[in-house]
C-alpha cells in the first residue's frame, strides 16, 4: 500500500512538474522567431512557423484557461504573450509572404519589436497608403501602411529601377493596417523597387 502511495506521488509530482510556465512560452516565441528569420527565404519553412506560432497561441490560451495553476502575475504575463504569439503569427504571414494576412499596424509593431526587422519608410504622405520596406537578412518586404481609419482597395504600380521588370496588383486594405505588396523571395537580388500610381476606393 505504501509503495502504491508513493508511485501515485511520484506521478503526480511528475505530471505537476510538466507545466511550462510564461518563461517556457517565452523562450519558444523567441525560437520560433528565430528559425523564421534565419529560413525566410523558404516559403515553406516560412509557412511551418506560421503554424508552429499559431499552435503556441492555443496553448498558452489552454495554460491560461487553467488558471488555478497560476498566480495573478504569470496570468498577466500568459495573456501578453499570447497576444505577441497573435501578432507573430500575422507578422509571419504578411512580411514572410506566406498567408493573406492584414496585420493592424498595432500587432505589425508589437511583433517586430521581437522580430526587430529593419522597416523604412518609402512612400510617405504622397497617396491615399503610404509604403513601407521590411528588411530580414537578404530579404525585404515592400508593404502597403494604411494610417488612416478608412477601408480601402487599393491598387498600384511597381517597377525595378532600370530594367524591364514591371509590376501591379490590387488589395483591400483595412483601416490602420499593413499588407504584403512585393518581396525579393523568388529574384535575391531585386531588392530595390518603385511603387507609383497609387489609388484607393473606399469601402
Amino acid at each position: 500500500m505504501k509503495l502504491l502511495l508513493l508511485f501515485t506521488s511520484i506521478l503526480l509530482f511528475g505530471f505537476s512538474s510538466l507545466k511550462e510556465s510564461p518563461n517556457d512560452f517565452d523562450y519558444k516565441i523567441s525560437d520560433i522567431v528565430r528559425e523564421f528569420k534565419s529560413e525566410i527565404m523558404d516559403k515553406d519553412e516560412c509557412e511551418k512557423q506560421k503554424r508552429a506560432v499559431d499552435d503556441l497561441a492555443n496553448d498558452i490560451e489552454d495554460a491560461i484557461k487553467n488558471a488555478d495553476e497560476f498566480n495573478s502575475d504569470e496570468i498577466i504575463e500568459l495573456k501578453k504573450l499570447k497576444e505577441e504569439a497573435k501578432a507573430l503569427e500575422e507578422f509571419i504571414a504578411a512580411v514572410g509572404n506566406c498567408g493573406n494576412y492584414i496585420p493592424s499596424i498595432k500587432k505589425f509593431n508589437l511583433a517586430n519589436r521581437r522580430v526587430g526587422a529593419n522597416v523604412i519608410s518609402i512612400i510617405k504622405d504622397k497617396y491615399c497608403v503610404d509604403v513601407i520596406s521590411v528588411s530580414i537578412g537578404n530579404y525585404v518586404a515592400y508593404l502597403g501602411e494604411n494610417n488612416s481609419t478608412k477601408n480601402y482597395t487599393v491598387t498600384y504600380k511597381w517597377k525595378v529601377p532600370n530594367s524591364m521588370n514591371t509590376g501591379n496588383g490590387t488589395m483591400g486594405l483595412s483601416e490602420l493596417s499593413v499588407r504584403h505588396v512585393y518581396d525579393n523571395r523568388e529574384k535575391p537580388s531585386q531588392k530595390n523597387i518603385s511603387i507609383f500610381g497609387i489609388t484607393c476606393k473606399e469601402f
